[in-house]
């Protein structure tokens, strides 16, 4: 749901949220008062998540985090444990084992798919129980830290670091709770987060900045980090080859996405110089079929588009007819701004590595 369409039916659905808000207090109670058990894994868990729903860059910060982990100075083998939202399969999948990917994107999911492809040595797989999950990949891999992706509302494995991401392009203090809202949680349970991510942070901004002042008097310098994600890497579906972005400005082309807030696709599209007539959306998580492919070439003949681009997370998703059209993917990767220092304090407390 747009934010528009949640404007206009939040009159309606705000008479809910009291409702919604108890039931919210009343589950986190029972965590808090040990009625409601949790698991602790062998392995150091490190929790990725949000308190809003879709949209905060989760993806590519556990990427980045997945990838510091394996290099110097902490040298560890990790492995990710999602959910698999949207996956056509049921229990535990194995998505990628050391060697790469066992399964597609019908199986696990989008977003693991991602991990598989850009991660190698790190095995990943898919699980809406994650205490399950956990411990079956600990018994297949004996991974040094596991990574949840998504999963700081899902508190039946104890976690030795929660990081929590907030969209700092939106107005954080004026969010609400579902359903009128977009918050899973109310903001104070930004209380039991290690870390807070400020994600799309642009500096020298006012709105930005007041931002991260309110964050820094809120929780504390110690807590907080910025990051903004930029555009690494393109490629064409069909062959793989890998497309200079200087080489794509001023070239017409088509974009499409189906991702929670495909206005941040857009802008970025801008700041790189590309000129695109016009943007098609489809909805978050889409699976994308024949039809599809129609629609996306008649837009390209209409206005006589040289390419096609799309986010990653939707070109896992594309084979088979898609390849005839000369489609271009894009890869994000994060660029921490401020604050990671606060992220390599906590991960040498877990893993045990010594300050330099």
């Amino acid at each position: 749901m747009s934010d528009s369409q949640l404007n206009r039916l939040s009159p309606f659905l705000y008479p809910l949220v009291p409702f919604y808000a108890a039931v919210v207090k009343l589950r986190n109670l029972a965590y808090d008062c040990g009625i409601l058990k949790t698991h602790r894994l062998s392995a150091p868990v490190i929790s990725v998540g949000n308190v809003s729903v879709g949209g905060t860059g989760k993806t590519p910060v556990t990427l980045s985090l997945a990838k510091m982990l394996t290099q110097p100075p902490y040298s560890l083998s990790p492995a990710i444990l999602s959910r698999g939202y949207h996956r056509k399969s049921t229990g535990y999948q194995l998505v990628a084992n050391r060697d790469g990917a066992v399964c597609d994107w019908t199986v696990s999911g989008d977003e693991p798919q991602i991990y598989a492809r850009n991660l190698n040595g790190v095995p990943v797989a898919v699980d809406a129980d994650r205490a399950r999950g956990g411990h079956t990949l600990i018994r297949h891999f004996s991974p040094s830290a596991i990574l949840l992706d998504d999963a700081f509302q899902h508190r039946r494995i104890q976690r030795d670091l929660d990081i929590v991401l907030l969209d700092s392009s939106r107005k954080i203090e004026a969010e609400r709770l579902l359903p009128a809202g977009m918050l899973r949680e109310p903001l104070s349970a930004l209380n039991r987060a290690d870390l807070i991510v400020l994600t799309h942070f642009t500096p020298e901004n006012d709105h930005f900045e007041q931002t991260w002042d309110v964050m820094l008097s809120r929780f504390g310098e110690e807590k907080v980090l910025a990051c903004r994600f930029n555009f690494s890497n393109c490629s064409l579906l069909r062959t793989g080859e890998n497309i200079e972005l200087d080489h794509l400005k001023k070239k017409r082309v088509i974009a499409f996405c189906g991702i929670a807030k495909p206005s941040g696709f857009s802008a970025a599209l801008d700041e790189l110089g590309l000129d695109v007539p016009y943007l098609i959306r489809f909805p978050d998580h889409h699976c994308y079929k024949a039809k599809d492919v129609q629609r996306l070439a008649m837009a390209v003949n209409k206005v006589g588009a040289e390419y096609l681009i799309t986010t990653e997370k939707d070109a896992v998703k594309l084979d088979g007819l898609f390849s005839a059209l000369p489609i271009l993917a894009l890869q994000v990767e994060i660029e921490w701004l401020r604050g990671l220092d606060n992220l390599h304090s906590q991960l040498r407390k877990i893993t045990g590595k010594p300050v330099e």
